[in-house]
């Protein structure tokens, strides 16, 4: 979303394109920071950096649900599963961080 964000969404305007590497600024750092905890062995970490990533793209998600009146119903469904795979990440990341073993 940061090098191309017309592959995400069709760039109507800058104001699009700057939106897109915004989002794609935090996806990077929400990952990066899960990464880190994964890294460090730290599972209390992790599902916090997991916490936080699937607050923030589950509200992504509803938001894309509740998007059609405003951007259609092709562009709202294009905002609606474009969170889907971070959140199962996340929720992978959080059920992992608390199985034993």
């Amino acid at each position: 979303m940061i090098l191309r964000p017309g592959w995400f969404y069709p760039q109507g305007s800058g104001t699009e394109t700057l939106l897109m590497r915004t989002v794609g600024i935090r996806d990077v750092v929400l990952g990066s920071g899960a990464c880190a905890a994964v890294a460090t062995g730290g599972a209390a970490e992790l599902r916090r950096w997991a916490s936080f990533g699937l607050l923030s793209d589950g509200a992504d998600l509803v938001l894309g649900l509740r998007s059609r009146s405003l951007i259609g119903a092709r562009s709202a469904m294009i905002a609606t599963l474009a969170p889907l795979p971070f959140v199962a990440a996340e929720i992978f990341g959080l059920t992992r961080s608390r199985s034993p073993g």
